[in-house]
Order: structure tokens, then C-alpha cells, then sequence
């Protein structure tokens, strides 16, 4: 890409284009009752509109991608899913001047930067780059210029086309839902906090093998800029992660749901952004595979009125512990307790489904004879879709809790982890241990 429209009036009027576009789709749609066709036909538009936006815009589709299930039929949340992939890279000279302007270019003398970005995302793009000094190998995030600024203004330009659209549902919960994006996009931006989120979770794993979190290099960051080590690794879903055996596929894989334990049990600070990109496999043939973990913008601490329910509802759906359940999901206001029993039996049968892979007596066609779990060949997201869309055909639509909203998304990254990188195995006993003391 040449130019991403920054200023406050070129994406004024990109937004205020985009809701003639959508408002013309919902008068159409007043006339045409097929609300299926209609929401497709949404997303679509809004999936082109917001790729192109980038910036908070593009995060935010992203963001609701993650939860389009609760509200959306497939194929419509497929086109925003489709915001996910990798996105265009905006050409060096106008990344250039920006970095000089954060770093200085007395430091920048330092480097010898690659001007071909290596990765791209909707905040902004990675460089690799060598300090001339010493030969160490960096990598530079760069955010996109003007990118914060327009957040608040983004979110209520896009509040205002879902409610004429009636794509979410209109409620407090709403409103909770865009506080806890803005929340988390204004958090996101600030690479000054993310260096100490980085910092941090490297003294927790720093003596962990299993996974490699890079370092921070501090003369070459900034409040837009943030430089590390740069660590080698192949992608997640790469042929050579496919062709290894099962047990070290196995092993990756559980490791990286102990650490999602870890992080919600223990640290109580959640990195909430699982994309795959997030995360490379370092191969040792020698020893042990190494996960490396990128981007730690996204951290969220879990506090206990919500952790607490949250870990025990885990517990309870593996358990499929009904009465649990229903007293976890009333003190997290998944549900309340004069909701129609209906709806309470479809939710039992929803989290039940989702504890599937850690049931204790397994009776699904995924589990063997051993116990385990065939997690890359499993059609358990399918039937939770199915279920969910039981879900908004038959009740009252409501926007899930604030503070499940990231919780949520880690807990399906994790899932989508272990199965793109084929474990079929045990997995129970890896979260029961996290059970054998109090969480608070």
C-alpha cells in the first residue's frame, strides 16, 4: 500500500460512506425479509471497507470476527473472519520518517534496516533489522502513523453503522462491548506499556524451556515503536510442524495449553491476542521444541470475581457438573437465573460440549479406547456453531459479559492451536492439576 487514510477527514468520509452503503443494505432489508442473505451481504461490505481502513477499524472487525458466532450466521462471520489474514504492508517511505521522528535518527545510524517489512497487521508492520555495532539481529514494530489518534472517533463511527444496520444487538452490554475494545485498542497502541508486558512475561518463562519470549532492546523503542530480539522459527501451521511426530506434536501442543493455564491460573495476566501469527516453532531434533510467543499488547489481567467463576465453569464443563454451571454462569451474567429453562438446558449442553476434549469418562467418537483426543480432526467448533446458532434462532440475542469477551478468544485460540498442530492425545490431566490448590 501507497497511504493509509490517518487524518481525521479522509477517514470521516470513508465512514460516512461506508454508512450510506450499509443504511442502503437495511432499507433493502425492510423490504426483503431474508435476514440471513441480509447480515451476509453486511459483512461482506464491511469486511472490504475496514481491510482497506486498517487501524483501530480493521482490529475491531478482527475483534468481532472472534465472537460472530454468538450473533451471526457462518457464512456472514467468514468475511470479517477473513480480516484475520495478513494485510497489505504500507510501502517504507512513509514508515521511514515516522521511525525517525520516534527514534531519532542519531540511533537509526545504528541500523541497517531492511526496508521490506516481514510481517503486516492492522496497527501496524515488523522490519527486521542488524545492529551495526555488535551484528545483532532486531526486529522493529512500527506502528501505523496517526493510528491512536483515531480510535475514539473509528468507534463511534462504527458503533453508530452496526446500530443502523442492527448487525449487534442494542443493549448495555453493547455499550460494554465497544468500552472494552476501546479499552483494549487504547492499550494496544501504547508500546511503551507492551515492552513492560514483554519484560514481564520474560522473567516468568525465562527459566521455562518450553518457550522462548523475546528481548526488549530499550535504546530503540518508543511510545510507537517497540524493538526486540529478533527469533527465529518456522509458522505454526508450517509442512514441517505437520510432518512431525506425533509425540512432539503432542508435546507442542500441550505445552501451549499449559501455558494458557498458566496465564489465566497462575500469572492472572492473559495475553488475549492468539492469532497464529503470535506464535513461531523453534525445532530442536536434539532436545525440545521451543514455542516462540510475539505481541504482548493484548495482556489482560483476570480479576477474581470473574476469574474465580470462570476457572471453576472449566472445571464444571469438563465435569459436566450442571449445578456448577448454572451458579458459575449466574455470578459471570452468562445467564441469570430467571432466564427460560430452554435456554439454561441449551447452555448446560453448549459448555458440556466445549469441555469435551477434557471430559473425565470421554463418550464422544473423537476419544479412543485410550482416552485420546483427536483434536485436528474433531467437529466439535461445527456443533458448538450449531448450537450457538440454536442459541440466536430461539432467544433473545445478548452480548456476552465484558470481562468474557478476551477470556473468550484466548480460550478458542488455544483450541485452534492444538488443532492446526494435530495433537491427539490426553489433555485432561494437564488442567486438573491447576485445580489441586484455590485460585483466589
Amino acid at each position: 500500500m501507497k497511504k493509509i487514510k490517518t487524518g481525521l477527514l479522509e477517514r470521516s468520509l470513508a465512514m460516512a460512506k461506508l454508512s450510506l452503503k450499509s443504511g442502503a443494505l437495511a432499507a433493502k432489508q425492510l423490504i426483503n425479509t431474508d435476514k440471513e442473505e441480509y447480515l451476509i451481504q453486511q459483512m461482506k461490505l464491511l469486511s472490504e471497507e475496514l481491510g482497506e481502513l486498517k487501524g483501530s477499524l480493521m482490529k475491531v472487525g478482527q475483534t468481532i470476527s472472534m465472537y460472530g458466532e454468538h450473533f451471526l450466521p457462518p457464512k456472514a462471520n467468514e468475511y470479517l473472519k477473513n480480516l484475520q489474514s495478513d494485510s497489505p504492508k504500507l510501502d517504507w517511505d512513509d514508515i521511514k520518517s515516522f521511525l525517525e521522528l520516534e527514534i531519532g535518527q542519531e540511533k537509526l545510524a545504528h541500523l541497517d534496516i531492511n526496508k521490506e517489512a516481514i510481517a503486516a497487521a492492522s496497527l501496524g508492520q515488523v522490519h527486521k533489522a542488524i545492529d551495526k555495532r555488535t551484528q545483532k539481529v532486531y526486529a522493529i514494530k512500527i506502528q501505523y502513523p496517526g493510528v491512536e489518534k483515531s480510535i475514539r472517533s473509528d468507534l463511534r463511527a462504527l458503533k453508530s453503522i452496526f446500530s443502523i444496520a442492527q448487525i449487534i444487538p442494542s443493549s448495555p452490554r453493547t455499550d460494554q462491548f465497544f468500552e472494552e475494545i476501546e479499552t483494549m485498542l487504547i492499550q494496544e497502541t501504547n508500546y511503551e506499556l507492551e515492552r513492560v508486558w514483554t519484560q514481564q512475561i520474560y522473567k516468568k518463562l525465562k527459566n521455562d524451556s518450553r518457550f522462548v519470549v523475546p528481548e526488549v532492546m530499550e535504546e530503540f523503542s518508543s511510545r510507537h515503536v517497540l524493538t526486540t530480539s529478533f527469533e527465529e522459527g518456522i509458522k505454526v501451521d508450517s509442512l514441517e510442524v505437520q510432518k512431525l511426530s506425533q509425540e512432539r506434536k503432542n508435546d507442542l501442543a500441550l505445552n501451549f495449553l499449559d501455558l494458557y493455564y498458566k496465564e489465566l491460573f497462575e500469572f492472572k495476566l492473559v495475553q488475549t491476542d492468539p492469532h497464529l501469527g503470535n506464535y513461531r516453532i523453534r525445532l530442536n531434533s536434539s532436545g525440545q521444541d521451543q514455542i516462540i510467543l510475539f505481541d504482548f499488547g493484548a495482556m489482560r489481567e483476570v480479576p477474581d470475581h470473574f476469574g474465580v467463576p470462570f476457572k471453576n465453569l472449566v472445571k464444571a464443563a469438563a465435569d459436566k457438573d450442571k449445578k456448577t454451571i448454572f451458579e458459575c454462569a449466574y455470578k459471570m451474567k452468562y445467564l441469570f437465573e430467571d432466564d427460560p429453562e430452554s435456554l439454561k438446558e441449551i447452555y448446560y449442553n453448549l459448555c458440556c460440549l466445549i469441555g469435551e476434549p477434557f471430559a473425565e469418562n470421554p463418550d464422544n467418537t473423537f476419544t479412543d479406547k485410550d482416552g485420546n483426543y483427536d483434536w485436528k480432526n474433531t467437529d466439535l467448533p461445527k456443533r458448538v456453531a450449531v448450537m450457538g446458532t440454536e442459541i440466536i434462532k430461539n432467544h433473545k440475542i445478548r452480548v456476552p459479559p465484558r470481562e468474557s469477551i478476551f477470556l473468550d478468544r484466548k480460550l478458542g485460540g488455544a483450541f485452534i492451536f492444538a488443532s492446526v498442530v494435530g495433537l491427539n492425545g490426553k489433555a485432561r490431566s494437564g488442567l486438573m492439576k491447576y485445580f489441586n490448590s484455590k485460585f483466589n
